[in-house]
């Protein structure tokens, strides 16, 4: 069951390979609504307490698969984040975050393409405590 809230409560952990923790992950709620096809999506930028990852690193699963940002905007004609779809977002970030609550924000940035390009991309704002847990 999807949460009210953009930034969902479940999901939200250190990501692990080989034994070393290489990164974290959150789950995105689509802030539209209606769903949007991959290419559409131009990134999120990810902020936790205060510190900010670019628009262009994290990299996105949808329907299964796992994209880079350039990935959805070149060759994602086929992928759609649905209404009903979480979106898993994975950052790099060595060592991962540290157990405990931390705060984390984004700025989900989408392409419609019935808006004016002027006026592109919409950005779509979510802050939420987030909790590590061992």
């Amino acid at each position: 069951m999807l949460e009210r809230e953009l930034i969902q409560n479940h999901g939200v952990r250190n990501v692990v390979v080989d034994g070393q923790v290489t990164g974290f992950q959150f789950r995105l709620r689509m802030p539209n609504y209606r769903g949007v096809w991959g290419s559409l999506i131009d990134g999120v930028d990810v902020v936790v307490d205060g510190v900010g990852f670019d628009r262009e690193l994290p990299r996105w699963t949808l329907q299964g698969r796992e994209f880079s940002i350039q990935q959805l905007r070149l060759t994602a004609t086929e992928v759609r984040w649905q209404l009903d779809e979480l979106a898993t977002i994975t950052v790099p970030h060595h060592g991962g975050l540290a157990v405990g609550v931390h705060d984390l924000a984004v700025d989900i940035a989408i392409h419609a393409p019935y808006i004016p390009a002027e006026f592109q991309p919409s950005l779509f704002h979510s802050e939420r405590k987030v909790t590590i847990l061992p």
